[in-house]
């Protein structure tokens, strides 16, 4: 009997792969991906049903998603050839990774941080050193700094606002960290918009040649369903980039979506603002019922009750239909994602329960 999978390389085979948030089917307060509370508006969805209608989906996207380009160079004031569109932000880290590394090769990473960076490594054997944050979660710089030097990675990739702890180096810092590694860097700022300092004006400047900036729709813009992210870089290696994405990447229904979006730009962050004040709110609830918040500049909440013991209160609330992330590696914490202020209400009034 033939062994299919004898086939599969053996390192594929080893690896643990990326595992997402919880996704159940009925009906739950769901604050364990960090989506978007508010669904797209009315008048986006109106514009959205009138180009269906238009009914050219027997058509090839544009697949350099030149409009979706312009206004992004247009925000952050570049060239559309400082820019790369992707499906989704983990597209372009994987475009990211598999255009600089090869077998052998070293990249930096912090730890904790988003999960999916370990996976991609492995997948293209690459190994990871990852530098441990403080133990107050914060990044510890000097110690970032004498990693690139003492192993020389490929590449050093921040997550800023660090995710899942929710805690933002300034853009003074990271470009700190540039100047004194003057290694190739790529900022993922997937939650930038909640409270964090961009750097995207910076990424591949004359000034930042080698540092690099991607972002999602996912979180501020309402679309983690579209799959539609972004990359900021030096316009030599966006052209390098550009021949290992799949042709028609981003379909046309995406295009279009995001670049309504992009239109509506004051529309979105005043939404965000409403879960900045929601956060701020959150954070203040928890610290009356004695729990130990990390502060955040993100759309979660990392958060420790009295008694450190996360993975209760987790299946607690779970049986509530209330669904938040346990991370089994840092057991005393909880991420928590900000919902609309009436699901946060019933999320504390649980949690009341629980901890009065």
């Amino acid at each position: 009997m033939i062994d299919v999978k004898e086939y599969i390389p053996n390192h594929i085979q080893k690896m643990k792969g990326y595992v997402p948030g919880l996704q159940l089917n009925y009906k739950v307060i769901k604050l364990n991906t960090n989506e978007n509370p508010y669904p797209l508006p009315d008048f986006l969805i109106k514009a959205i049903q009138d180009f269906v209608k238009e009914n050219i989906f027997h058509l090839y996207p544009d697949p350099e998603s030149k409009i979706l380009r312009e206004k992004l160079a247009k925000i952050y004031k570049k060239n559309k050839e400082n820019i790369l569109i992707g499906n989704g932000s983990d597209e372009i880290l994987s475009i990211v990774f598999r255009g600089f590394l090869q077998k052998g090769d070293r990249i930096l990473i912090l730890d904790p941080s988003y999960s999916l960076y370990p996976v991609l490594a492995e997948a293209l054997q690459v190994d990871v050193i990852s530098v441990p944050l403080k133990s107050d979660f914060t990044v510890d710089l000097d110690l970032v700094i004498h990693h690139a030097k003492l192993y020389q990675p490929k590449l050093l990739v921040i997550t800023n606002p660090n995710a899942p702890t929710g805690i933002a180096m300034s853009r003074n810092e990271i470009l700190f960290l540039y100047n004194e590694t003057q290694l190739p860097m790529l900022v993922d700022e997937a939650y930038v918009f909640f409270g964090g300092e961009t750097i995207m004006y910076e990424a591949g400047s004359e000034d930042y040649p080698l540092l690099m900036a991607c972002s999602t729709f996912s979180k501020a813009f309402s679309s983690a369903g579209l799959r539609l992210g972004w990359l900021i870089a030096n316009p030599v290696w966006i052209k390098q980039f550009d021949k290992i994405r799949d042709s028609y990447n981003i379909n046309i229904f995406t295009q279009k979506v995001g670049e309504m979006i992009l239109n509506e730009w004051d529309y979105f962050h005043s939404r965000i603002q409403e879960i900045i004040q929601t956060r701020e709110w959150f954070i203040e609830k928890l610290k009356d019922l004695n729990f130990f918040t990390l502060p955040s500049k993100t759309n979660f909440v990392f958060t420790s009750p009295p008694d450190q013991n996360a993975q209760k209160l987790y299946e607690k609330l779970l049986t509530k239909n209330i669904l938040v992330r346990y991370f089994s590696q840092i057991p005393a914490f909880l991420r928590i994602t900000i919902g609309t202020k009436e699901q946060m209400e019933v999320v504390y009034e649980e949690i009341y329960k629980i901890h009065s």
